[in-house]
């Protein structure tokens, strides 16, 4: 179906039932984008490894 054949019979509606759809479609859409996204996972870092990349890329030898 397309969004124009469904928009062609909403203005049919009556003023009442346009409500209603209109807060159904708002419901649905707002359940859907609070599903909780997959986060990206941080790779293990020690202090070892933090020390060794500032010491590399950031302090210059005197």
């Amino acid at each position: 179906m397309l969004a124009s054949d469904v928009y062609t019979i909403a203005k049919a509606l009556s003023k009442e039932e346009f409500i209603k759809l209109s807060d159904m479609l708002r419901k649905d859409t707002i359940k859907k984008s609070k599903l909780p996204k997959k986060k990206n996972s941080l790779p293990d870092f020690t202090e070892k490894d933090a020390l060794k990349y500032l010491l590399e890329n950031y302090i210059q030898k005197a």
